[in-house]
């Protein structure tokens, strides 16, 4: 009674979805989705800014440091290549060593600053 057209059934028990309104608005969905899809890999980060990164904390810690530019160079070749997934992987191990790198050099740079204020202090 209060069903719409497209919910009614048919002598052969299906739904009746055919409709052309119902056709327009599915493909005006996917070409939105795809559309998206095609924006949201456009906006993907490049892994030149993870090579940046992990130059940048190099600075604060030499010796891990050079395992975030190793995982960024491979990075910027995976993507060069074509291999985004890959890349998308290595990307982020340099940005998780990048981060690491950086707060130890800051730990690092705290503990010797410390020092010299502590020694400092004391010869007063």
């Amino acid at each position: 009674m209060f069903g719409s057209r497209a919910f009614t059934s048919t002598q052969t028990g299906h739904r009746c979805t055919s409709s052309a309104k119902f056709t327009a608005t599915r493909q005006a969905e996917n070409d939105i989705a795809d559309r998206y899809r095609l924006a949201e890999v456009e906006d993907e980060t490049h892994p030149k800014r993870s090579l940046a990164c992990a130059l940048i904390s190099t600075l604060c810690c030499p010796l891990l440091g050079i395992l975030a530019i190793y995982y960024a160079t491979r990075a910027v070749q995976a993507h060069n290549q074509g291999f985004y997934a890959e890349a998308t992987t290595f990307y982020k191990k340099s940005i998780r060593w990048s981060l690491i790198t950086f707060i130890i050099g800051l730990v690092l740079g705290s503990i010797v600053a410390f020092g010299f204020f502590v020694k400092a202090v004391l010869a007063v």
